[in-house]
C-alpha cells in the first residue's frame, strides 16, 4: 500500500542544510535541527470563527427582537420561553441592545472555539497535539505512521496501537505536509482497515473481559460520554484490541506486530 509520502531526499529532509553533527549519523539519515513549527486552523476555518458567527450572532440579535412577540404568541412554538422574555422588554431598547448582544456573544463563541481547536506542533524530536485544553507530547521514536479516519487524527505506534484519535478540523493538505515534512510516515487511509470485526454482544472472538469493556463502552457512547468512552477504548488497547466506532456501533481488531507493506 502506497503511504502517500513522496520520497525524500537528504536535502529535502534537512531543508538543504548540513547535518546538526559531523557525518549526520549512517546514510546521512539523521534530521537536522529545526525550529517548531505549528499545523493550526485554516483560514477559511479561522474566517468562518472570528467573522462569520460574529456576523451570525447580529443578525440574529437584530432578528429576534423583531419576532419575539409573534413567537411568544404561538403555543405550538418550541422555546417560547427566551422569545416572551424578549417580547417583555421595551422594543426601542432591545432594537438596540439585541445586535450589540448578539455580535459579543458570536465573537465569543468564535474565540473559545478558536483557542480549543486542534494545533500539531513539530520539534526535533517530539509532536505534540493540542485540543480543548489538553496537550498530548508523543516522542518521535514511537510514531510509526498517522493518517486521517474521516474527521479524526489517528497515529500509530510499530504494534498498530492508537497513540492518538482525535476529532480535528484541520487541513488535510496541511497535516500530510506537516507529518511528511518532519521525517514522519503519513497516510492517505487507515492501512489496517479491512482487518476490523464489527462487535456484537458476547462475541466468542473476544475474552470475557474485553467483551466487558465494549459492552461499558457501547452504554458510554450510548450517552454522549466522551471521557468514559475515551478511557475505555484504552483500556481495550491494553487488552490487546484496537478499537474504531461509526455512530455508537464498535468496530474490533487485534493489535499487529508489523505493519502492512506498502
Amino acid at each position: 500500500m502506497d503511504s502517500g509520502a513522496p520520497a525524500m531526499s537528504r536535502d529535502d529532509r534537512d531543508g538543504g542544510e548540513p547535518d546538526g553533527e559531523p557525518g549526520g549519523g549512517p546514510g546521512g539519515d539523521r534530521l537536522a535541527k529545526r525550529a517548531a513549527a505549528t499545523v493550526g486552523p485554516g483560514l477559511l476555518y479561522r474566517l468562518l470563527l472570528l467573522a462569520g458567527l460574529p456576523a451570525l450572532g447580529l443578525f440574529l440579535g437584530w432578528l429576534v427582537p423583531r419576532v419575539a412577540d409573534e413567537v411568544a404568541g404561538l403555543k405550538w412554538a418550541p422555546m417560547r420561553g427566551p422569545f416572551e422574555l424578549v417580547a417583555s422588554f421595551d422594543d426601542g431598547w432591545t432594537a438596540v441592545a439585541g445586535p450589540v448582544v448578539g455580535l459579543v456573544l458570536g465573537l465569543a463563541g468564535g474565540l473559545l472555539v478558536y483557542v480549543l481547536a486542534m494545533r500539531v506542533t513539530f520539534e526535533d524530536d517530539t509532536v505534540r497535539i493540542d485540543k480543548d485544553g489538553e496537550s498530548r507530547i508523543l516522542a518521535r521514536a514511537e510514531v510509526a505512521a498517522a493518517f486521517l479516519d474521516k474527521d479524526r487524527l489517528v497515529i500509530l505506534d510499530a504494534a498498530s496501537r492508537q497513540l492518538l484519535c482525535r476529532p480535528t478540523d484541520l487541513e488535510p493538505a496541511d497535516l500530510a505536509r506537516g507529518f511528511t515534512a518532519h521525517g514522519y510516515r503519513w497516510l492517505h487511509e487507515d492501512p489496517y482497515a479491512g482487518c476490523y470485526h464489527r462487535w456484537v454482544r458476547d462475541s466468542a472472538e473476544l475474552s470475557a473481559a474485553a467483551n466487558a469493556v465494549l459492552k461499558a463502552r457501547e452504554h458510554a457512547l450510548g450517552k454522549k460520554n466522551a471521557t468514559d468512552a475515551e478511557e475505555l477504548r484504552e483500556e481495550a488497547q491494553r487488552l490487546g484490541y484496537v478499537l474504531r466506532d461509526e455512530g455508537t456501533r464498535q468496530y474490533w481488531r487485534p493489535l499487529r506486530a508489523e505493519a502492512p507493506e506498502d
